[in-house]
């Protein structure tokens, strides 16, 4: 790879996958759970990468819970190639889809009349370095 060039990879969509929010009247405690988890799906030619990333967020008491998965299209520009696709998702990918990611969990939250979730600055690699993909 070209440090002095850009990848040669388009950001085509990315869209909802799924949503669940679930909350009861009375939550009592500010302790947050937050996992998140993701799918690599490149196809045979390797130009075309489908990229998951889902995020599990409740209270320590399950009291309300949200879960959603976006999905990133991402392609390679032909002739532009810079970056194998496969180490484009492991860097680059979740760091693109995090803030889709961030934006749902706080505007959920703000709307279902809780504190809104604000997620510190988290480093998605070490969160995954332990699960496969």
């Amino acid at each position: 790879m070209d440090e002095t060039k850009q990848p040669g990879i388009s950001f085509d969509t990315i869209f909802l996958k799924e949503m669940h929010f679930k909350r009861e009247p009375n939550i009592n405690s500010n302790q947050l759970n937050i996992d998140f988890k993701a799918t690599v799906n490149l196809t045979a030619d390797k130009n075309q990468l489908f990229y998951e990333l889902g995020c599990d967020v409740s209270d320590k008491n399950h009291v309300f819970t949200l879960h959603c998965t976006m999905v990133g299209a991402f392609f390679v520009i032909e002739g532009s190639q810079n970056m194998d696709l496969e180490k484009f998702a492991e860097y680059n990918a979740p760091a693109l889809i995090m803030p889709y990611i961030r934006e749902i969990v706080t505007t959920t939250t703000i709307r279902a009349g809780l504190n809104p979730v604000i997620f510190p600055p988290i480093n998605l690699q070490a969160v995954f370095k332990n699960k496969k993909l």
